[in-house]
């Protein structure tokens, strides 16, 4: 039982990066620097939370096993990577890795002999890829890779369904097509 439980936790943390983000300080310094930023590199933290009611759905689904998690992905991406795939109408955009940091807060036990929550750190790095065909996104991974802080018997196979969920792809290639199409009109207003 308990061994179900922590691989649903690791499920849960995992499915959960791609979550509202929260803390709006640095993840709005992140679009601001995509969009109208001039350096070579890209380079943010980005914030990840589940919003209370995901939190809620967490806790649910991993029979109150966890009470939270908080990630921050830290982008450093080259500018002209992110330009080429904007500009060209097919084309493999292949992120390098992105390290991403978690910490997950376990419920403590209550009754006779209760225990504190736990709090769990958890590593890992994310590098999508998007395929790109006639200027639409129609392939797209999360690239999730080198998880640690658990035992590698639970984190290969989450590995495998994270980088093979229908909902986390089709969620990708939805923000990335907006992007894409948000960037190409900007370039056209600017002449």
């Amino acid at each position: 039982m308990v061994g179900w439980r922590v691989a649903a936790l690791t499920v849960a943390w995992l499915v959960c990066v791609p979550a509202q983000a929260q803390a709006a300080g640095t993840m709005q310094d992140c679009f601001v620097d995509l969009e109208r930023g001039t350096a070579a590199e890209i380079v943010c933290d980005f914030p990840l939370r589940p919003s209370p009611v995901e939190r809620a759905e967490l806790e649910t689904q991993t029979s109150g096993f966890l009470k939270d998690v908080v990630c921050t992905v830290s982008i450093r991406i080259d500018r002209a990577l992110i330009a080429e795939a904007v500009a060209t109408t097919d084309y493999l955009f292949q992120a390098p890795p992105q390290p991403t940091s978690c910490t997950v807060t376990l419920a403590g036990k209550s009754g006779p002999n209760p225990t504190p929550d736990k709090t769990i750190p958890i590593t890992g790095t994310f590098a999508p890829k998007v395929t790109i065909k006639d200027g639409i996104a129609i392939q797209a991974t999360p690239g999730l890779a080198e998880v640690q802080g658990v035992s590698r018997i639970l984190s290969v196979p989450v590995v495998a369904y994270v980088n093979r969920a229908h909902f986390l792809r089709e969620g990708m290639l939805k923000i990335v097509n907006a992007w894409m199409v948000h960037m190409r009109n900007l370039k056209t207003k600017a002449g």
